[in-house]
This record gives C-alpha cells, structure tokens and sequence, in this order.
C-alpha cells in the first residue's frame, strides 16, 4: 500500500538537519513512494530542482509564487518563471492563489496580479494549478474573487485527467463543489484531523473519496496527536487512517483512490 505526499515544502530550514535521512529511509519505511516538493518564492525554484536532481524517483517538483510573496515577483522574473516551466520535470503551477491573512505582506491588488499572471504562465506551459486560498474568519471573499479570476483567464488546458487542486482544504461543502465544477481535486491535510473541523470533514464526506488528494504541507499543519512538532511526508498513512475511519470505508481502498488521483494530476507513472 503505497502513498504520495501531494505538497511538501522538504526544502525548508526544518529539514536542514536530516532531511536526506527523512527522504531515504523514513518515506520508505512508511510507504511513500514519492513527495511533491512545492518551490513557492523565486528563491525557492532552484532548490527545488537540485532536490529533485538528488531524488528523481522521489521527489516532484511544482513551481510558483505563493500571495505572501507577491513583492517579490518582479517584471524581470517572469521570463526567468516561464524558462524553469519549460522543465519538463516540473509537474504543476503553484502554490499559487489569493491569500487574505497576509494583506501586510501583499495587499489585494499585488496578489491579484500576481495571481492572473501564474494562471497566464500555467496556461503558457499547460500545466495544472495547485491553489492556495485563505480566508479571514467567516469571510470566503478569498474564494469567491479567486473563482472569479479563474472563470476570466484559466483555460483550463492541461492535458491531464485533473486540472489542478485546491490544496490544504479548509472550506465548506460550496467552496469544494465549485473547485469540482473546474475540474480540480481537494488536497486534504492536517487540518481534516483537527476537532473543531467539522466542516471540513462534512464537506469531504460529500464529495467522497474520487476528489480528493492526501498532503501534509510540511513542516506545518501536523496532524492531531503531533500539533506542535515538524510535519513529515512520513505523516501521511495517519492522515489518510483519520479520512478513510470517518469516510467508513478501508484504508487501502482510500489509498488506492488518492495515489490515482494524484498520479493523474501531476502526470506521474
């Protein structure tokens, strides 16, 4: 029984002391057999080549600038952007969306237009998105103005089964069936796992187990029972233990279903 961490970030600091460690023995011991390394700040997308260089049966990359960083997308990296997709390596566009818990860092309209460029880059390389998006408290503004900007510039033309994912999921039943409507699949996380997220699980629990993708978006959001230590891909079989107990159907057959999907996303063997 095999899995994929979907989004990691295993280029972090918090992995300088063991990371080749944690990519040769511990994903092995718990049967990951391959880790999507997410490089999301333009100092981050060579990195995430060398390291898939060093691990190319287990490491796959995805590019692109989160909202946070959106001061630090300026005209003359766009060209620099587009030449690392023409990679044929990199697997997907991201994480990339609109974040409004970070308005300090990026206002509104510097994610904004960062935001409509990723989606012109990724319809450029045809590749899939993977999509951050975060809210402020009961507000889905976010998610609504990111819908919105999709339905005007993303065509949407990736030749995969899938058309991206809306990673770490922490929205309702509505948010989820929109992201569906446009093709994409729901990365799910620590977060599912968390008590007070009933939400999220009732809105899983709707959708089912054909859309969804399993992630820990390391070295944040570790599960329950490990809050407060560093998340690893090696977190994944627990992750997926919470969804398939309250999915009511077995491991393996949850396993089975989240490796396809994300194979079929990200154009994997």
């Amino acid at each position: 029984m095999d899995f994929i961490d979907s989004h990691a970030h295993l280029t972090d600091p918090a992995f300088d002391p063991d990371r080749d460690e944690l990519i040769t023995r511990v994903l092995a011991q718990a049967n990951i057999c391959k880790s999507v390394e997410i490089g999301c700040a333009p100092d981050e997308w060579q990195p995430t080549l060398d390291l898939t260089a060093k691990y190319p049966h287990l490491i796959v990359p995805v590019l692109g600038v989160h909202p946070e960083y959106a001061a630090q997308f300026t005209p003359e990296q766009r060209a620099v952007y587009q030449q690392f997709l023409t990679d044929k390596r990199v697997a997907a566009v991201g994480e990339v969306g609109l974040d409004y818990t970070c308005l300090e860092k990026a206002n509104k309209d510097l994610q904004h237009a960062l935001f409509e460029q990723m989606i012109l880059c990724a319809n450029t390389a045809q590749l899939p998105l993977v999509l951050h998006v975060r809210r402020v408290a009961e507000d889905y503004a976010a998610y609504d103005d990111t819908f919105a900007c999709l339905a005007r510039l993303w065509k949407q033309n990736a030749p995969r089964a899938h058309s991206g994912v809306l990673h770490c999921f922490c929205a309702r039943y509505e948010e989820a069936k929109r992201a569906l409507d446009k093709g994409m699949l729901l990365g799910i996380n620590g977060c599912f796992t968390y008590k007070k997220n009933e939400y999220i699980r009732e809105a899983v629990k709707k959708v089912g187990p054909q859309y969804l993708m399993l992630e820990t978006d390391c070295p944040y959001l570790s599960p329950q029972g490990k809050r407060g230590t560093r998340n690893d891909p090696s977190n994944i079989p627990l992750i997926a233990q919470y969804v398939a107990d309250y999915l009511n159907m077995p491991l393996e057959k949850l396993a089975e279903q989240t490796l396809v999907n994300t194979k079929e996303l990200y154009g994997l063997a």
